[in-house]
């Protein structure tokens, strides 16, 4: 798993439907409509940063590979640990088990 907290709901939101073009959802077929929860329903942390929580594989696939690094350099999405991420999540109150 990898771990990832965004302080921004617009690069979060723009990331997202940069992935879902890209793998062409939503797909009637797979019944799949984004690849990631929307800003509006995500995870968030206490002070409302979205809380991120993906398999390792997804950040491996072609367009998550190249999208990261610009994501990361904007200052805005912050690739952090599962420990902070499982404390970030306990003190905005959602269940850790």
């Amino acid at each position: 798993m990898r771990y990832f907290r965004c302080s921004s709901d617009a690069v979060y939101e723009q990331a997202r439907q940069t992935l879902d073009l890209a793998w062409g959802h939503p797909n009637q077929q797979t019944k799949t409509t984004t690849c990631i929860d929307p800003a509006s329903v995500s995870t968030r942390d206490s002070v409302g940063n979205i809380m991120l929580a993906v398999q390792s594989e997804f950040c491996q696939y072609e367009a998550s590979a190249a999208l990261l690094p610009e994501l990361i350099a904007t200052g805005t999405v912050e690739e952090i640990t599962a420990a902070e991420y499982f404390d970030r999540i306990s003190l905005a109150g959602y269940p850790t088990t």
